[in-house]
């Protein structure tokens, strides 16, 4: 029986098609980077229809055997998955915390463009520990993950060498939130010196002329908000003094955590009874603008008619308080499946391993109800 009647013999019809292509591979008819049959010439060959085709093409890209240009055609991928041993549908997602303002919708966006090609999400929590996270990304290599995203941890760079590993074994890595010194690797992120300058404008708009920060550790992200808040600051003819940004260290272990949110309290009150204290705060996330509002209200002030809070999020507002705090926010959710989706490009041979673009996502302000003018 020939390959064709064969083909044409079982099967639903896109998966004649696939099986076609593939045995047209497998015979070595086709190398990495040649361009395949057209749609029209497939339909004439196998004896089917042209969305039959298109169905099978869809199949074999979201799986990494082929890649298509508009207006150019249909090729196969870089890696040939016939000639090689095949990994497991597994896709590392290496985060801080798992818990979060940020992470869980990351998560979500991730692994909802995985599962349209069919893989799966393995959720590795480094605890903010870079010496943690070495430990995952090499448990990773050696159980032949097919391809690692990692939001590195704020309490030191992460060694490139931890990320080189990977790379130099073919496997794909995309940094989200922060780059990684010292390697070429694509990173999806967003402007954080625009998350200062944006709530600055709010307050500047609002008439507010003493101004604060707040943040769980002082890190590249906060000094980045601080960078961006203080030029807008400045560029009005005012200050943002030192003794208006008040950082606290994130609890490192469970045993801290009560010991750390007390401190948090004590610091932001000490702020807010000092002389000229400030009647706007801009915090480094959703959380911490929760602790200053609780802190506000404990103390007998109005939020926001005695004190303006603005954090910082995701822009889907999922919870109650949420929903009411003005906050600069970014769509974790889109950017969790652009980096998921960057991988599969790298797969696919669309995008080389040692990419170095850097996908900027915009910042927005959403409303919320914790900002007005100052009542004094």
């Amino acid at each position: 029986m020939s390959p064709i009647k064969e083909i044409q013999s079982a099967g639903l019809k896109w998966q004649r098609v696939k099986k076609y292509i593939l045995s047209e591979v497998a015979a070595g008819r086709y190398a990495p980077g040649d361009s395949l049959p057209s749609e029209k010439y497939l339909c004439e060959q196998i004896g089917v229809a042209r969305n039959t085709v298109r169905q099978a093409f869809e199949e074999l890209e979201r799986e990494g055997y082929i890649y298509r240009v508009h207006g150019k055609g249909t090729f196969l991928s870089q890696t040939d998955r016939s000639k090689t041993p095949t990994k497991a549908r597994i896709v590392g997602l290496v985060v801080p915390w798992i818990h979060g303002h940020l992470y869980p919708v990351l998560v979500r966006g991730f692994d909802d463009e995985l599962s349209t090609r069919n893989y799966q999400t393995l959720i590795c929590q480094t605890n903010n520990d870079v010496g943690k996270q070495g430990n995952i990304i090499l448990q990773l290599l050696y159980g032949q993950v097919d391809s690692v995203a990692v939001v590195p941890p704020t309490t030191q760079d992460t060694p490139a060498f931890q990320i080189e590993s990977l790379v130099k074994a073919g496997v794909p890595v995309v940094a989200c939130h922060r780059p990684i010194p010292g390697v070429k690797i694509p990173t999806v992120t967003w402007n954080r010196e625009n998350v200062g300058r944006l709530a600055g404008r709010l307050f500047l708009e609002k008439g507010h002329q003493h101004i604060g920060y707040f943040s769980t550790g002082r890190y590249m992200m906060t000094e980045a908000h601080i960078r961006g808040l203080r030029r807008e600051v400045e560029a009005a003819g005012l200050e943002l003094p030192e003794s208006h940004i008040v950082t606290v260290q994130e609890a490192r272990t469970p045993e801290s955590t009560a010991e750390t949110e007390n401190l948090k309290k004590q610091k932001v009150m000490e702020l807010l009874q000092s002389a000229g204290r400030p009647t706007a705060i801009l915090c480094n996330d959703d959380l911490g603008a929760e602790v200053v509002c609780f802190v506000a209200q404990r103390m007998g002030l109005r939020v926001p008619e005695d004190l303006s809070v603005v954090g910082f999020g995701n822009s889907q507002r999922d919870t109650v308080f949420r929903q009411a705090i003005t906050s600069v926010v970014v769509d974790e959710y889109q950017l969790g499946r652009t980096a998921s989706h960057i991988l599969s490009e790298i797969k696919a041979g669309k995008r080389p391993i040692d990419d170095n673009e850097t996908i900027i996502f915009d910042v927005s302000m959403y409303p919320g109800s914790t900002v007005c003018e100052p009542s004094v």
